[in-house]
């Protein structure tokens, strides 16, 4: 029950977006550089998230893909009314996955504690680090997200039972932008669903990685993400496919689809960045983004796309999208939340990416409501 608890909190949070006491999201938000990096724990939940594909010293092609994400889960709005040091207002929740893109190794590693000393949290603004937990147990060290200057991030995770580490500093090669107007990117106007939203697209990615024995020294590209909301879905939605394209053109593309009990397209929105760091936000199509291919997990039996066609009409895009290694399945045996994440690239030389999917599977959304 735990587990579903926290995928709940994690990958359902439908309802009335203002519930129980916490904010909601809007487009009146005041946004303040660099306090918003750090944590609003008036909202429910929020992520710091960073994707990409980096290339070995030496590689003429991308040799991994990687993730990695820190998650603040509010249990409740307000201060526990007992002084303990046991109350826990919220949890830390923290995913790595390292793919290896020669040989299809896949390796996923996660960390699930209540923030405190030795534990994990989220400093107050003026700290350099933005989150951070424990690593896992039999690792030492931590993972955490670390501003470095104004506008710079260093994100480090390892995992020494499963040969897991990422270990980077990521440098913006165009400026921050905005997924939605001011910032708010809007799910279901009709409950309030929706979280304040914003980007680094394009970043170059520069450190230590592995997956397995070897570490190595490798450079890239990289996608950073920020959300801060309290439901992100209505209550019909099952689950999102979202992605992040660096297109060969120098544009880059956010497309998010939510799905419905049905598993049919029911919201379809895009930002497009232009080479000059413009943005625009686009309304597409239910079918935008049509699945082409499936890969059925042996492990949990969820049956998901890993090969696509997207359309966006308004900008002119029509690809072929296609997974780098079938098998990119996150389980998170501590949490309950399971969900595929994966390195893409698009056919014909057109760019590379990350798609994320949820609610696929036999069980779907989390029970709980």
């Amino acid at each position: 029950m735990r587990r579903w608890t926290v995928a709940l909190v994690l990958f359902g949070l439908s309802g009335a977006a203002g519930a129980s006491g916490w904010a909601v999201a809007d487009s009146n938000h005041v946004w303040e550089f660099p306090r918003d990096h750090h944590a609003h724990p008036g909202f429910r939940s929020e992520w710091w998230y960073v994707t990409g594909q980096i290339t070995a010293a030496g590689a003429a092609a991308p040799t991994h893909g990687f993730q990695v994400t820190i998650f603040r889960l509010g249990l409740t709005p307000d201060d526990p009314a007992w002084n303990s040091d046991w109350s826990v207002r919220e949890l830390v929740l923290g995913h790595a996955a390292i793919t290896d893109l020669r040989d299809g190794r896949h390796l996923f590693s996660e960390v699930l504690t209540r923030p405190g000393p030795g534990r994990g949290g989220f400093p107050a603004p003026g700290d350099s680090v933005l989150a951070w937990c424990r690593a896992p147990a039999g690792t030492d060290g931590t993972w955490s997200f670390r501003l470095r200057g104004d506008d710079g991030f260093a994100v480090t995770a390892r995992d020494r039972g499963q040969g897991l580490l990422v270990d980077l500093v990521l440098e913006p090669e165009r400026p921050r932008i905005f997924q939605g107007p001011n910032g708010y990117s809007a799910k279901d106007p009709a409950s309030g669903a929706g979280s304040l939203y914003y980007s680094y697209t394009r970043l170059r990615a520069t450190g230590l990685v592995a997956a397995g024995a070897d570490t190595v020294r490798a450079t890239g590209r990289a996608w950073l993400d920020r959300e801060i909301f309290t439901s992100q879905l209505a209550d019909r939605h099952r689950g999102w496919d979202w992605l992040s394209l660096q297109l060969a053109d120098g544009r880059d593309l956010m497309v998010f689809v939510l799905r419905d009990q049905d598993q049919r397209a029911d919201v379809a929105r895009a930002t497009l960045v232009d080479a000059d760091g413009a943005e625009r936000w686009l309304d597409l199509p239910r079918d935008a983004l049509q699945p082409r291919r499936w890969w059925t997990s042996p492990v949990t039996g969820a049956r998901y796309p890993i090969g696509w066609n997207l359309r966006v009409p308004a900008a002119g895009i029509d690809l072929e999208l296609e997974a780098l290694v079938d098998d990119q399945e996150n389980v998170g045996s501590r949490s309950g939340v399971t969900y595929w994440e994966g390195a893409v690239q698009v056919v014909g030389g057109g760019g590379s990416g990350y798609v994320e999917m949820t609610g696929y599977g036999p069980e779907g959304r989390p029970p709980l409501r």
